[in-house]
């Protein structure tokens, strides 16, 4: 067995060759011990020493993960989780399922999760890989179909394929409910379909106006 993969098993304080079980729990376990938030109100020299402890733990994982002795299987249900400072999944035994590769993470919503990878948001798969890449400033999740994203500083939406079914123009865009959306154009909050079509209502008299007539 190559020299590194025996220091990444006794980081995590198992005999080389151990059961791909067994380091899913063991990790689980350390990253339990040594997760910063345990430490917030302890000095600095113990919250440094967890961060380089979770540090290695995590670097252990990953290549033991990389060389094939984690399999990670299909879990059932997928949780985000922090992992101090990078965001992972963990299914529903509490067992590493998506490695902590990332900034931040959210729940699966119809089968894709928005994750953030450095600055921008994207959408990951169950296997924890970008099916649409990191490109957005923010993101609302999945509902109906389509996502909100936030693209140069307008909102828009778009479907699973990562194509904008509603092209980014607004403010501030929420997710579908019953085939409609609450945008804001302007000052002003309307709806939108999935056809695109906005109706706005003026807020002083009321009467309703179209998206092109505020543009």
């Amino acid at each position: 067995m190559p020299e590194d993969l025996n220091h990444c098993y006794n980081v995590l304080d198992l005999a080389p060759g151990a059961a791909a079980e067994d380091i899913k729990a063991a990790y689980v376990d350390l990253v339990k011990v040594w997760h910063p938030d345990r430490f917030q109100h302890e000095n600095d020299r113990l919250r440094q020493r967890a961060e380089r402890q979770l540090k290695r733990i995590n670097e252990a994982y990953g290549r033991l993960r990389q060389s094939g002795a984690v399999t990670m299987g299909k879990p059932l249900f997928l949780t985000p989780l922090d992992f101090g400072g990078n965001w992972g999944y963990v299914d529903e035994t509490g067992a590493p399922a998506i490695y902590p590769g990332f900034a931040a993470a959210r729940l699966f919503v119809e089968g894709l999760a928005a994750a953030k990878l450095v600055e921008k948001w994207g959408f990951i798969n169950s296997d924890g890989d970008f099916v649409m890449n990191p490109v957005y400033d923010e993101c609302g999740d999945f509902s109906e179909g389509v996502a909100s994203v936030k693209w140069y500083g307008r909102w828009g939406y778009v479907d699973r394929q990562g194509c904008f079914v509603i092209q980014p123009r607004y403010q501030a865009a929420r997710a579908f409910r019953d085939g409609w959306a609450e945008v804001q154009l302007g000052l002003r909050w309307g709806r939108v379909n999935l056809a695109g079509e906005a109706v706005f209502t003026e807020q002083a008299s009321g009467r309703q106006l179209s998206a092109e007539s505020l543009s």
